[in-house]
């Protein structure tokens, strides 16, 4: 199981991640809102928990704030996709 959550952990972070170049806060157009990824990963996470983690929206963009930066994600019940923070610093652009 560690190994299937290693893998799409690394995979998800390969796909979605997107630097933040100018090192400080972006310039967002109207209407897009910075969202801090702040719930932190329980290790072998129940339904519970998965629930309380952050939702993601077609459209969303995951940015890693610092180099160490890695995010976790799982689908709910319902099949939406959930994220939460294993190390770092990172947020959801919306």
């Amino acid at each position: 199981m560690k190994n299937i959550v290693s893998i799409i952990t690394f995979t998800f972070i390969t796909m979605g991640f997107n630097a933040c170049g100018n090192g400080g806060d972006a310039s967002f157009k109207d209407g897009l809102i910075k969202i801090p990824v702040t719930i932190e990963c329980v290790q072998s996470p129940t339904t519970t928990d998965i629930d309380t983690y952050i939702s993601l929206q077609g459209g969303d963009t995951i940015v890693k704030d610092e180099d160490n930066t890695t995010i976790s994600t799982y689908h709910d019940t319902d099949g939406v996709k959930k994220i939460c923070l294993v190390s770092g610093s990172a947020h959801i652009v919306r």
